[in-house]
């Protein structure tokens, strides 16, 4: 009888003890997890968080998805031309999983009722730009880490958002006391919203060739691309958002059939897509609006998209203007303004 209480109070002991590791790597866990958009603070591409920067629940949209889109629309621009406020999520070869993780962090501090993803990250890895880049940078070590991923991706993610200490183990150097009793520190507020800006000018000059009719053949997702996808979209859709789909102008990496694909994907769920590849945005030419022969759109040109695109939200989405306090307008028409003076100087 006494072995038998014996072994109970160890068995208490050992689950009190557990339970106590478990209650302090949550609270670390807590501590250590990014709370600013800073690369100091640990910001993988910051970027990619300028919606963390603005007052909580005041973007209406949120621009997703790779390089494209943080060079070709400017939400700046956007308000000035309709009163709608925006923000750009985008990182250089995004992929749409990735972009799935984002719209999670994205819900913990604003409540858009539109997300716009560009569609050249649902073809991720296809790209010959992209493809030209990875076998450059690929080596036996990145391709171990790439299978380890790629196997364990979902568990990965799963700890990586509900532990945030395995992720940014590394930045006990930057902890202090406010990293344990202060979580809600201000962001960085960035007046670019989140877009990437370049007034060069190299240009593309063999038109819309490269929309060529592809005779009916579409391009094909991939099985990973299109469950990501399925993913955004039942999150949205799970959070009352509307999904719009867009594709700026990319000579160097869109295409007929990749275009074909997207218009079926939206047919099939019910989504609105518009492909500025198909009918370019009024004032837009491709000997203008480049920067780098036809890849991504220069300010110039991202102006003609975002000018457009805005006059969809209003017309055919029904946005309205954004609900702002007098302050917070002030403040939007200053971001206009001095972003436009940081445009001036380049």
């Amino acid at each position: 009888m006494g072995t038998k209480i014996s072994a109970l109070k160890n068995a208490a002991r050992a689950v009190i003890f557990i339970s106590l590791v478990v209650m302090i790597f949550i609270f670390l866990s807590k501590s250590f997890a990014v709370s600013g958009n800073s690369s100091e603070d640990g910001m993988e591409s910051r970027i990619s968080s300028a919606y963390r920067g603005e007052a909580e629940n005041t973007l209406d949209v949120i621009f997703v998805g790779n390089s494209d889109v943080y060079r070709g629309v400017s939400p700046v621009d956007l308000y000035h031309d309709t009163g709608i406020t925006s923000a750009v999520a985008g990182r250089p070869n995004n992929t749409l999983k990735e972009i799935s993780s984002d719209i999670d962090d994205i819900l913990k501090y604003q409540k858009p009722k539109v997300v716009v993803l560009e569609t050249d990250c649902m073809f991720s890895g296809t790209n010959s730009h992209y493809k030209k880049h990875k076998a450059e940078t690929t080596t036996i070590f990145t391709k171990i880490k790439k299978a380890a991923g790629d196997a364990d991706s979902a568990i990965i993610s799963a700890i990586n958002y509900y532990f945030p200490l395995v992720k940014y183990h590394d930045r006990w150097k930057k902890l202090s006391l406010s990293s344990f009793i202060d979580r809600n520190r201000n962001f960085y507020k960035f007046r670019n919203k989140g877009m990437a800006y370049s007034e060069k000018v190299s240009p593309y000059t063999a038109g819309n060739s490269y929309m060529e009719p592809s005779e009916g053949k579409s391009a094909a997702l991939s099985g990973k691309n299109k469950a990501a996808f399925d993913e955004i979209n039942e999150k949205c859709r799970d959070n009352g958002i509307r999904l719009v789909l867009i594709t700026v102008p990319s000579a160097n990496t869109w295409s007929d059939a990749k275009s074909q694909a997207v218009r079926e994907l939206a047919k099939q769920s019910g989504l609105t897509y518009y492909d500025y590849n198909r009918s370019f945005p009024p004032g837009f030419d491709w000997k203008l609006h480049t920067t780098d022969g036809g890849n991504h759109l220069n300010y110039a040109g991202a102006v003609t998209v975002t000018r457009d695109f805005g006059l969809k939200l209003k017309n055919d989405l029904k946005l309205p203007e954004s609900q702002l306090t007098d302050q917070q307008k002030k403040e939007w028409q200053q971001d206009y303004r001095d972003f436009h003076r940081d445009v001036s100087k380049i």
